[in-house]
């Protein structure tokens, strides 16, 4: 896949995640130090937003998160230096926890790797089994998101509930 930043062709690494296709597990340093394995199975659907510009991150994209916040692990992967970061995190009231720079592994497995100073922007949802069920990335690193796409996603995994064979019908009860 091409991606386009100012006037700029370049082509992402070679693994392509695919929808419905199973998560990745990678471990990653967040801002506070802890590391984390992240990706794969997890307790909470999962939200990986790749950022080449943390600035990038908005109130809409925010909104949208927040609308969800108890239900889902959002991580933000980003190639801005930490003081920028500090600086979006601090407007926003986000979790250090929850984000990192320590881009490079996450963006090779992801698919999302420009070169060792960069990645591209991407959504990727990720159901509490570990599949990917949605992905985003658009071809220019200025483009915006699909909020509205995403939002809509999000919520359908956030809130989804299998169906089939519950215990109680299987025993009868």
């Amino acid at each position: 896949m091409e991606i386009t930043y100012k006037n700029n062709s370049y082509t992402l690494g070679k693994k392509e995640r695919k929808v419905e296709g199973e998560a990745p597990a990678i471990r990653v340093k967040m801002l506070n130090d802890e590391v984390k394995v992240i990706g794969l199975m997890a307790p909470s659907v999962q939200v990986m937003i790749t950022l080449n510009d943390v600035n990038k991150y908005d109130s809409d994209l925010h909104q949208i998160i927040n609308s969800t916040k108890r239900k889902v692990f959002p991580y933000i992967i980003t190639s801005s230096a930490n003081e920028i970061i500090e600086d979006v995190a601090e407007k926003f009231a986000l979790d250090r926890g929850f984000i990192s720079n320590d881009f490079v592994d996450f963006s090779n497995k992801f698919g999302v790797n420009i070169n060792d100073s960069m990645l591209a922007n991407s959504i990727f949802v990720i159901d509490k089994e570990g599949v990917i069920k949605y992905k985003e990335i658009p071809t220019d690193l200025d483009d915006d998101f699909k909020m509205e796409e995403f939002s809509i996603t999000l919520n359908e995994v956030v809130n989804f509930k299998p169906k089939g064979h519950t215990h109680e019908n299987w025993m009868g009860v």
